[in-house]
């Protein structure tokens, strides 16, 4: 019994096993923390089914702070916009373009210096602004570029 040896691990099964274990704690990082924090650049074309789906829910289960103060991040081909769904839905270019629906009876008007559009305040001095969020606020000439 004292002459026999035991078979060692290869160096081919010892760098396997050290992949599997890095790969395993990538995957288990990126489901626990989110793939863009472990791959920033892994990015679907667009998510406005998800926001349009996300906006639908919190309204018809009255969630008043996910539907008017949460910022949402919304991209498809042509860009980003980040803004809440009660902007999403009110104002009238993203509205008739995404279809994220109202929700009258959720969010109260708020000041236009409340409302924001990719962190950029509204502002009433305005005549011609991108979007108008008159609908949504107190003052009656809210735009934001």
């Amino acid at each position: 019994m004292n002459n026999k040896k035991a078979q060692g691990l290869s160096t081919n099964a010892i760098i396997l096993i050290v992949l599997g274990v890095v790969v395993l704690v990538v995957l288990i990082i990126g489901f626990y923390a989110g793939w863009e924090k472990v791959a920033p650049w892994i990015k679907p074309e667009n998510n406005v089914d998800t926001i349009v789906q996300t906006c639908g829910m919190a309204c018809s289960s009255n969630g008043v702070y996910d539907y008017c103060n949460a910022e949402k991040e919304l991209f498809d081909n042509k860009g980003e916009i980040k803004t809440t769904c009660y902007v999403f839905a009110g104002e009238p270019t993203l509205s008739s373009k995404y279809g994220v629906e109202k929700c009258p009876s959720l969010c109260s008007e708020k000041a236009c210096s409340e409302l924001m559009i990719n962190q950029k305040e509204g502002d009433t001095t305005l005549d011609d602004g991108t979007y108008n969020l008159s609908s949504l606020a107190t003052e009656p000439n809210c735009f934001i570029n």
